[in-house]
């Protein structure tokens, strides 16, 4: 996800809630600093054993508590949303209010499954006495980075993950869009989660590597793969675990056999969503030779048919976040022009929007190849088979999501397995990443770790082995007694369990079932 610096006003650092449709700057908010945030952290880990104490019953009851209070107050968190990021009226709700009351019913009718301990026997048959119990214990207090593009669900995901397992949170939300986090915040407090327990940190990059660097145990970053790799190191000179999603450069492939306006039109709804500013959507797509023409007609067409426009009804693409995206994006737009690409669709916006973009005969020199593209710019590049696809497809530094068309399931799938990524759709894009139970995460530079789906609850706690001996009056045969006996005990045993024919292993099971059942006491 691409990182955008905010310049700040003179005095104590700020960050600034702006409407990017208009550049209006409505609220200001002065930076926590980083004695506050060590601060905060202190008081996290001052409250967080007796949050960890209740019940987990009782934390799925306030649960229950946020997810009404979202959504008796989900217009009033879409229109905050649509103010703060610019999203289009219908993308505020689903994209983010809604997959957020997903997010909170899957932690909470989940959880009790996912968390509970589980008990086991050991394999070796040595061990036959052993119970073991694995045990999920939160890590105590976990930090999160969140970034703007979907400023109340991608929060929302780490922080309620966190919390039902026991954990408590210290989040800092992108300086761009802090008022909408502060918001869930409050929710949360007013549904029964402690303030010291769940607190919201406005700030600048300032404020982000201050929480970095701070006492917690562990921390969730999506942003950048340059700011994810100083966080990596941040967190790794102090051995402190973390989660890193860094964005993408997703790859839809086109098949011959595919249903080309259905492709057209999801590969149009997966780019072009949140003004093309979502590190899961296609961004390269790479199209058969044998359809090539017709689907550029055809999502060009579509194209042309989308309304730029920031909270009114009927709106289809809003603004960018900032003026300098649209920089950037024209750079990129420019490097490919240069090197032979056809720009078959593009129409200048204002300062604040950046108008649905096409462009084909892409190669695989060219920036929107190499580079994340955040913004709403489509490269199209021929294939002249499926192994020319792949190819394509995996060279990429990154390996977030991909996307195949196709109606041969069986074709697809078999491609799905040689793509490199950390999900991969079938005539369909993006909308993976707003299913709650289904593990969201990349591999390469595109980040590690998982948020949703067991995974991403398992992110969030430490599994710990009890190990009980029922029996404490009876010797372990490893123990303390060696000797030319003992040895050839033990040898038995090796041949019983690890023969390669019946009749070698059964040479050494009445040595190993007599040291196995042996009660005599140890030295």
């Amino acid at each position: 996800m691409t990182s955008i610096p905010e310049a700040l006003t003179s005095g104590p650092a700020q960050v600034r809630s702006i409407d990017p449709a208009t550049g209006e700057t409505w609220r200001v908010w002065t930076s926590t600093t980083p004695e506050e945030v060590q601060a905060a952290v202190l008081r996290a880990r001052a409250a967080q054993p007796a949050w960890a104490a209740r019940s987990l019953g009782e934390r799925r009851r306030i649960f229950r508590r946020v997810r009404r209070r979202i959504f008796e107050r989900r217009a009033e968190l879409a229109a905050l949303i649509q103010r703060e990021a610019g999203k289009p009226a219908v993308e505020a709700m689903t994209a983010d209010v809604l997959t957020t009351l997903d997010v909170v019913r899957f932690c909470e009718r989940r959880a009790p499954r996912l968390l509970r301990a589980r008990t086991m026997i050991p394999s070796n048959v040595a061990l036959w006495r052993k119970r073991v119990t694995i045990e999920h214990e939160p890590y105590g207090v976990i930090g999160i980075i969140s970034p703007w593009n979907y400023p109340l669900f991608l929060p929302a995901s780490g922080t309620l993950a966190a919390l039902v397992a026991g954990n408590a949170v210290v989040l800092k939300p992108s300086e761009l869009t802090p008022a909408t986090a502060v918001r869930f915040g409050e929710l949360l407090h007013e549904s029964g989660v402690p303030k010291d327990v769940m607190q919201v940190l406005p700030g600048d990059g300032a404020t982000g590597a201050a929480l970095a660097d701070a006492s917690i145990d562990k921390l969730f970053f999506t942003g950048s793969v340059a700011t994810g790799r100083k966080v990596a190191l941040a967190c790794a000179a102090r051995l402190v675990p973390y989660a890193l999603e860094l964005g993408g450069s997703d790859p839809a492939i086109v098949l011959e056999d595919a249903d080309l306006e259905t492709a057209a039109s999801g590969i149009l709804w997966g780019r072009f969503s949140n003004a093309g500013q979502t590190c899961v959507a296609p961004k390269r797509v790479i199209v058969a030779n044998a359809v090539h023409d017709a689907f550029v007609d055809r999502i060009t067409t579509a194209a042309g048919h989308l309304i730029m426009g920031s909270g009114a009804a009927g709106s289809d693409v809003g603004p960018m976040i900032r003026p300098s995206q649209l920089d950037a994006l024209e750079s990129q737009l420019r490097d490919a022009r240069q090197r032979g690409a056809h720009v078959v669709s593009h129409a200048r916006g204002d300062r604040h929007f950046f108008a649905p973009t096409i462009v084909s005969n892409v190669s695989s020199d060219m920036r929107i190849a190499r580079e994340e593209t955040f913004g709403p710019l489509l490269a199209i590049i021929r294939a002249h088979d499926d192994a020319e696809a792949i190819a394509i497809a995996n060279d990429t530094p990154f390996g977030l999501s991909a996307s195949i068309w196709s109606r041969d399931l069986t074709r697809a799938r078999g491609i799905a397995a040689r793509i490199a990524a950390g999900t991969v759709q079938i005539n369909d894009a993006l909308s993976v990443v707003g299913m709650a139970d289904v593990p969201h995460g990349g591999v390469k530079e595109s980040g590690t770790g998982r948020l949703h789906g067991e995974a991403g609850l398992r992110e969030c706690v430490r599994e710990k082995a009890i190990v009980v001996d029922p029996f404490p009056s009876w010797r372990q045969p490893w123990w303390f007694g060696y000797g030319a006996e003992h040895a050839r005990n033990i040898d038995a045993f090796a041949r019983f369990s690890h023969g390669r024919t019946m009749l070698e292993r059964l040479s050494g099971a009445w040595r190993s079932i007599k040291m196995l059942v042996s009660r005599e006491r140890p030295l």
